[in-house]
This record gives C-alpha cells, structure tokens and sequence, in this order.
C-alpha cells in the first residue's frame, strides 16, 4: 500500500505545479500582464503582508465564479464543492487580457488576493 501512496503522492505534487506555473511562466500567454498586477491597499492591509504583488506570492486559481445568489455586487467562486465569498476589498474592476475572471489565491495560506471582474460575461 505504501507504493500507491507514493505514486497517488507524486502524481498529486506533479498536478500542482502543472496548475501553478502558468502565470510566471515567460512563455505563457499574457504572462506581463499577470505578473504586474498589485493587490489593492485595503487587502494588503487587511491580510498584513509587506508585499503588493498578486502574482509573486500567489498563483491564479482556475475555478467557475457566480454573482451572489440574492444578486447583490457579491462575487464567489467554487473551491472544494463548496462557493466562496470574495472578499470585497480584493476586486478591481480592471479588464483582464481575455475578459475574462481572474482570481489570485496565496500559494501558502489559501488566501484571496486579487479578482478581476470579468467584462466578458460568465
């Protein structure tokens, strides 16, 4: 049994750093774009962290995202079966390269940083 945990294991590691390299990665498309955004002052304040960057400390977490279910200005999105409350003081209103949501989550807390409101549509 020890083997298939080995396996499950690295396999498990090997899909997170699939998931996790694609914004600093120089090759990937719109990765400038990913790499300059800021958190905004509030959320730097809120969550303590001496740093601005959304993407040094953070990667882009790939998930489906809805407008509140009372359809209030509140943003979530689905992480683990279950949807999320974005906090407030993390959304910009800036256009994303494919006018698409973007979210940024801490590589080592889990915590939100950035979300870009999507101009696309859902």
């Amino acid at each position: 049994m020890k083997a298939f945990d080995r396996v499950l294991a690295t396999f498990g590691i090997l899909l997170l750093m699939c998931f996790s390299a694609g914004a600093h990665d120089s090759s990937m498309p719109h990765h400038e774009w990913f790499n300059k955004q800021e958190m905004n002052p509030a959320a730097q304040r809120r969550l303590g962290v001496p740093w601005k960057s959304c993407c040094d400390n953070g990667d882009v977490f790939k998930t489906r995202f809805r407008v509140g279910e009372d359809r209030s200005d509140q943003w979530q999105y689905l992480r683990d079966g279950q949807w999320k409350t974005i906090p407030p003081d993390i959304i910009k209103e800036e256009d994303t390269p494919d006018h698409a949501p973007v979210l940024f989550i801490n590589r080592h807390t889990g915590m939100e940083l950035c979300f870009f409101v999507p101009k696309g549509g859902l």
